[in-house]
């Protein structure tokens, strides 16, 4: 049975069909003439949890990042009309294009509101020392004549910001970690994550079972990305993580490969707004910025009404992306819509662990905290940190 759901690495249609074709007829030789065993069903969880009064005085809103179309892209088949239907069916908040090399679609005036979904208009460049999403600018420039820092200067020139994007994609590593004047990376990119890495089992599934299993069967932590992430929070000031969905959907044979539908459950961003604030471009940029984000795989369960935050007593100091200057009596809180297993990190450590819906637990050292959280053994949570800073001694001080 062949799934309506399947699933593809991001290339071209035809090499994929090649690929497709290639690596049937090497499982068929390896696996004779047999019946391959359909595995069971896992199904996706998308329960409706209970999601917890905010009192941070933040709003968790819910968005994809990274996504590309066939109406500006050349490597994909998706359609805009499509990434709209499917983002306001799944309740989505907001959705951030990055077409490559090209703001046709900010000319074509297709930045704004479609029906519940804010629609932003970004870019993925591909740049001499891997690929940069590039957002809220408005002029397109020659990246050819420009080494990847002066793409990086002139993002931020026009007053926009930047990611670095799949930084251990295969066949397109960042190789430049010299650079400066980027925002973050992305820690988890669904389709060069995971889709990629697994393109044997990827043929293998699709040909025999429904997608549910084949995607549950995939996830996995981010291991290399999420590492480099701790590197980075430990030489630089702040570095943001985010999950993207680096989404193309390829049409062949009748079928959908990669759907936008199943993208849009493996890799999402939460943002975190001022309660009373309105869902605007600058509201979304100043949470990426900030690093008022947290990111998650809700092929298991929605993740929205997370929250890690620090707190002295019963005051509230900060939130996911802000800094703190250590002092006695702080502690972390970390509360989630269900019970699942929780480690905490500490400059790239980890440090503690449990399994709950609530944890509170005192803060002894400076450092770089994080939160990841992970249902069935599959990776569903994954906080951005919090940087709790040691007390700089005033010069008089330093000279007694």
């Amino acid at each position: 049975m062949v799934s309506h759901q399947l699933s593809a690495i991001s290339c071209q249609p035809k090499q994929f069909l090649l690929l497709l074709i290639a690596e049937s007829c090497v499982l068929i030789a390896l696996s004779g003439c047999a019946t391959l065993t359909v595995p069971q069903q896992a199904g996706r969880l998308a329960a409706s949890f209970h999601q917890p009064s905010t009192t941070t005085g933040y709003d968790d809103y819910v968005g994809v990042i990274h996504v590309h179309t066939g109406d500006y892209s050349h490597d994909a088949h998706g359609t805009f009309k499509r990434v709209v239907r499917v983002a306001n069916a799944q309740h989505l908040d907001y959705v951030i294009m990055t077409e490559h090399n090209n703001l046709q679609a900010l000319r074509d005036g297709l930045e704004g509101w479609h029906g519940a979904v804010l629609i932003l208009i970004g870019m993925e460049i591909s740049a001499p020392d891997g690929h940069y999403l590039a957002f809220n600018i408005a002029e397109e420039f020659d990246r050819h004549s420009l080494t990847t820092q002066e793409v990086i200067d002139e993002v931020n020139r026009q007053g926009g910001f930047g990611f670095i994007a799949h930084p251990y994609f295969k066949k397109g590593r960042w190789t430049n970690w010299s650079v400066t004047g980027f925002t973050g990376i992305e820690a988890y990119n669904v389709s060069h994550d995971a889709l990629d890495e697994n393109r044997l089992r990827l043929v293998l599934w699709t040909l025999t079972a429904p997608a549910d299993p084949f995607y549950f069967s995939i996830l996995d932590r981010p291991y290399d990305p999420l590492a480099k992430w701790d590197v980075l929070n430990r030489s630089h000031d702040r570095v943001v993580g985010i999950g993207s969905t680096d989404a193309h959907e390829f049409h062949l044979l009748g079928f959908k490969f990669a759907p936008y539908e199943a993208l849009f459950q493996l890799s999402r961003t939460h943002l975190l707004i001022p309660t009373g604030e309105e869902l605007t471009d600058q509201a979304i940029y100043d949470a990426l910025r900030s690093g008022h984000v947290y990111f998650s795989i809700e092929w298991l369960a929605e993740a929205k009404g997370f929250q890690f935050t620090v707190e002295q007593g019963t005051r509230l100091l900060g939130i996911m992306g802000d800094e703190i200057v250590w002092e006695p009596d702080l502690h972390l809180n970390i509360s989630l819509p269900t019970a699942a297993q929780l480690a905490l990190y500490r400059d790239g450590q980890q440090i503690a662990e449990t399994t709950a819906q609530s944890w509170r637990v005192p803060v002894t050292h400076p450092g770089v905290y994080r939160v990841e959280a992970t249902r069935h053994e599959k990776p569903w949570i994954f906080s951005n940190p919090i940087y709790i800073r040691a007390a700089i001694e005033a010069p008089e001080e330093q000279e007694k």
